[in-house]
């Protein structure tokens, strides 16, 4: 049975940590033995696939019972886990969907207490810093990584904290109705072009386009393109979709940072609307992923929902959504376009995207309210 516990507040609630009581208990990371779930971990992967599959679930039966946080919302939530509870109906699922940043910090403050409430947990690695500082993510090795395509092994993490399962890209389109011929966009240096002056949106400061973009240009080509940019008079205003839905209907001629999957979905539905996406231009891919508390009640139950989020039927449901799959064909990015991963990004370089951005395109930019 899926008991899905519809509010945040009450999500937190139910944890009873405060972010005072969460503080007062912390302690500085140190390097840590492997918990009883890791080393039950480290015992499984060394059985052959069979048998390790067989063990897992007959441990989660015995179990019967998992938490999890789905950072995915509402019915594309509800509907992928609906998918695992009718493959595993002995299991009584309860599942919380809240936003990234707030299911790390929900399962930094129970672990910091030490109330080992949550099992596992899907989150954009970007956001995992706290989590992977603390060391409260489970090492898990598991087979199932090897579904994952050769173009997208580079999302694995090393040391197996994490498992990516999808990813969402951070690129450009623009409306074809707007730009001269011959003008049209295909790098990111060509939103420097006087054509697209107070033409370009982008949403405000955001940590990942700009961390994805430093691995993508490098630091020194990145503040040229932001100085170029701040010079090119963008328009700021929070929400990727409103700015889309503008831009389609002729307020500006192009986006400097779009989740492409809602355009193209338009696309697909009405091919005569003005929406062209930029293929060519390198992508930053931000990683969503799959983590296991080290202290989980449910061992086992946590491991097969870990590993069912990479199987066939997980990952065409994530494509079927327009989500970028890893372990699937993409439903609309072509296969020769480029694509760039970052993990996290430690607060210096936080600090310093932060300052680039204020210098190059506060005060420069023409600032609308966004989504309210």
């Amino acid at each position: 049975m899926l008991r899905i516990v519809l509010s945040a507040l009450a999500a937190i609630a139910a944890a009873t940590v405060s972010l005072s009581e969460a503080n007062a208990q912390s302690t500085p990371g140190t390097a840590r033995q492997p918990t009883a779930v890791e080393k039950l971990y480290a015992d499984l992967n060394a059985l052959p696939a069979a048998e390790r599959q067989k063990r897992i679930e007959e441990g989660a039966r015995k179990e019967g019972k998992l938490n999890f946080i789905h950072t995915w919302r509402g019915a594309l939530a509800r509907n992928h886990l609906r998918l695992f509870e009718k493959r595993y109906p002995f299991l009584n699922i309860e599942m919380v969907d809240i936003g990234s940043q707030d299911a790390a910090e929900r399962l930094v403050a129970e672990e910091t207490v030490g109330r080992h409430l949550t099992d596992t947990v899907s989150l954009a690695v970007a956001d995992m810093n706290e989590i992977l500082a603390k060391d409260f993510s489970a090492h898990y090795p598991t087979p199932a990584a090897n579904l994952i395509y050769d173009r997208y092994k580079s999302f694995l993490d090393p040391q197996n904290r994490w498992l990516p399962f999808y990813w969402t890209e951070h690129g450009m389109s623009y409306n074809p109705t707007m730009v001269p011929k011959g003008k049209e966009p295909k790098d990111w240096f060509d939103l420097c072009d006087p054509v697209f002056k107070g033409q370009v949106s982008f949403d405000p400061f955001e940590v990942r386009f700009l961390a994805g973009l430093w691995n993508v240009m490098g630091e020194q080509k990145l503040g040229e393109w932001l100085k170029c940019i701040g010079e090119n008079k963008p328009i700021i205003q929070r929400g990727h979709t409103q700015r889309l839905n503008l831009m389609i209907a002729g307020d500006h001629a192009a986006q400097g940072d779009n989740y492409m999957y809602f355009g193209v979905q338009q696309k697909l539905k009405n091919p005569s609307i003005a929406f062209a996406p930029v293929w060519s231009a390198t992508m930053p891919a931000t990683i969503g992923a799959m983590i296991i508390n080290p202290n989980t009640p449910h061992p086992y139950a946590s491991a097969l929902l870990v590993d069912w989020v990479l199987s066939e039927e997980s990952q065409k449901y994530t494509a079927e959504q327009f989500r970028g799959p890893v372990a699937y064909k993409h439903p609309y990015i072509p296969e020769e376009a480029k694509i760039v991963s970052f993990a996290t990004v430690d607060d210096a370089t936080a600090d310093k995207l932060a300052k680039m951005w204020e210098r190059y395109i506060t005060g420069q930019a023409t600032e609308r309210p966004g989504t309210p």
